[in-house]
């Protein structure tokens, strides 16, 4: 089994275009944050229905991490090279979210939360365990959910691949079908655990677990798989399903922008009624559901060209050296915007839903930019060569922590 011959030298000019997506995904976060406080997005305006859906920046963001995280994992089972090294894996991971985002929780608690914290509080986020114990009450933090959600999954997917992987030589059907099989039991855990969270009263914060997002990982972890299958002849049944399926995702990631349409219609259609309220009112199970779903559905046309091709001029445009420096500060953007945001809007002496969009949301990106460049070259890059390995490392390792030198984050 061998690895596709244009996959490792394709690979740079992807993750250079997937940094720009994250990118956007990190400001269409802001602009929903400051859409909601500033009331613009609950109005009847034209855009109003978009900028109350941006959180949509999330779904891209646990679609990439599957992707990336995933894809080196998924090409050593597929090509029968050693799995990276998990240790350096957990290494890498904690170096690039951690110090990051005890930076930012202890700053946004100390200097700009109007809210006073208690011990409970900071035990709580400084550990990422928020969500699990109700101390996720701090409007200026409420976002760092997802990232108890990645830390969770990164905890978990070595695992996932060594059991997808199994012990013993496989053929390439046996090593494609318990992929697949990995990948159907995620969506059924995923499935599971919303209806579990919509049958019972007190089930709304298991939607902030790991266990409801696990199809969104899924999705990536798909596309992984995908992209990796090596270039061999079908043996069987499954194989040349699969080849086609292959087939079919690099014949639509050479017409990019039908991908690209397909998406945005499909987020337009999560804009709707159908998926929910945009306003404080919980949605019902159902609108919760589609509009999840049709987020992922959105999240994974949207990065299909990027994955299986070039994406055309805005492929080259989300890859170019300004889009991909800001994809590299997205995480320190996401971390910090939500507590910059609210003591903007207090320092102008704004209130909530008085609006000022466009004013909020200028301020905000500027300002969570440029602390998240002072994270950046200050102390996250520094940190990362720690993590950096050796060059005598089997292609398939390196690869491995490359693909995971930027979380979600979401």
């Amino acid at each position: 089994m061998t690895e596709p011959a244009a996959s490792r030298q394709e690979l740079r000019g992807h993750l250079d275009a997937l940094d720009g997506m994250r990118a956007l995904a990190a400001y269409g976060v802001i602009a929903t944050h400051a859409g909601f406080n500033t009331g613009r997005s609950l109005d009847n305006g034209p855009f109003a229905p978009f900028l109350a859906r941006l959180d949509f920046g999330v779904t891209v963001f646990f679609l990439l991490s599957g992707f990336l995280l995933y894809r080196p994992f998924a090409l050593a089972a597929l090509t029968g090279r050693p799995a990276p090294a998990v240790r350096r894996f957990y290494l890498r991971r904690a170096l690039r979210i951690l110090p990051a985002y005890w930076l930012a929780v202890t700053l946004t608690l100390w200097l700009l939360s109007d809210r006073p914290a208690d011990g409970g509080d900071w035990a709580s986020y400084l550990l990422l365990i928020q969500t699990y114990n109700h101390h996720n009450l701090d409007p200026s933090l409420t976002q760092m959910w997802t990232l108890a959600v990645e830390i969770s999954f990164y905890a978990l997917l070595p695992v996932l691949a060594a059991l997808a992987r199994g012990r013993r030589p496989h053929s390439l059907s046996g090593i494609v079908g318990r992929q697949l099989v990995l990948l159907a039991g995620l969506v059924v855990i995923a499935v599971g655990a919303d209806v579990l969270a919509h049958t019972r009263t007190d089930g709304q914060q298991s939607l902030l677990w790991l266990p409801a997002n696990l199809d969104w990982f899924a999705a990536g972890m798909l596309l992984a798989v995908l992209s990796v299958i090596p270039d061999h002849a079908p043996d069987s049944r499954l194989l040349r399903v699969v080849a086609r399926v292959r087939l079919r995702c690099h014949e639509w990631a050479s017409v990019p922008g039908t991908c690209w349409i397909i998406g945005l219609l499909v987020f337009w259609l999560a804009t709707l009624p159908l998926a929910g309220p945009r306003n404080l009112i919980p949605p019902t199970g159902w609108e919760w559901t589609i509009k999840h779903w049709l987020y992922a559905i959105a999240a994974a046309a949207l990065l299909l060209p990027l994955v299986f091709g070039s994406g055309g001029p805005l492929g080259r445009l989300l890859g170019s050296a300004p889009v991909t420096l800001l994809g590299e500060l997205s995480y320190g953007v996401y971390l910090w915007h939500l507590g910059l945001l609210l003591a903007i809007q207090r320092g102008l002496g704004q209130h909530t839903f008085g609006g000022h969009f466009l004013e909020l949301f200028g301020l905000t990106a500027v300002s969570a930019t440029a602390v998240a460049a002072v994270s950046w070259f200050g102390v996250e890059r520094r940190l990362l060569r720690l993590g950096r390995p050796s060059t005598r490392l089997d292609p398939v390792a390196t690869a491995a922590v490359a693909s995971s030198a930027n979380p979600h984050s979401s």
